[in-house]
């Protein structure tokens, strides 16, 4: 049973407001979090459903949460770190449900010229890394030129098409 909740003499759970505002508070001062995981990690304390969302009103107001702020160390970490592109990103933004306003804003970060160098770089990467098996098959039996599998490995993750092809062809690929 979760340290936040106690159990009165009939065996129902009490709340303790205090210690779940200190744990949660905890739980979104080590990192950006949105308004989605701080509301899950509370219903996993099993907070009540009631409680929840003054909660999250409290916590924004004391500025441990807010969604544009986790949106902006989100986009930062993926594309810095992970080096995901723009779609892929966005898309698991929504899945956060951070409102398209603030997904926007936040992919503004990613200067242009160096988004392409990443993504030129990831292709360039993974051609020396393909070459050598170049014409292995695929789950279908068809085999796969090094274009289409560089155009895949580059559209999971998550770069635009347009974009892929258009470093393909300058790459003569």
């Amino acid at each position: 049973m979760p340290a936040s909740n106690k159990q009165d003499d009939n065996g129902s759970l009490i709340h303790d407001h205090a210690l779940t505002l200190e744990k949660i508070r905890y739980f979104c001062s080590y990192r950006e979090r949105s308004e989605k995981e701080a509301g899950l990690k509370l219903k996993a304390m099993l907070v009540p459903s009631a409680k929840v969302k003054g909660i999250l009103n409290q916590l924004r107001e004391e500025g441990f949460i807010s969604d544009e702020r986790f949106a902006r160390a989100f986009v930062r970490g993926k594309w810095r770190v992970n080096h995901w592109g723009r779609v892929k990103i966005t898309f698991d933004l929504r899945g956060k449900r951070i409102p398209e306003k603030l997904i926007s804003a936040a992919l503004e970060e990613i200067d242009e010229n160096v988004y392409r160098k990443i993504l030129e770089e990831l292709i360039r990467k993974k051609t020396a890394e393909l070459r050598p098996k170049q014409r292995e098959k695929n789950n279908s039996g068809k085999t796969l030129n090094l274009r289409d599998k560089l155009f895949n490995f580059a559209l999971g993750k998550g770069y635009e098409s347009d974009l892929i092809r258009e470093i393909l062809d300058e790459l003569t690929i």
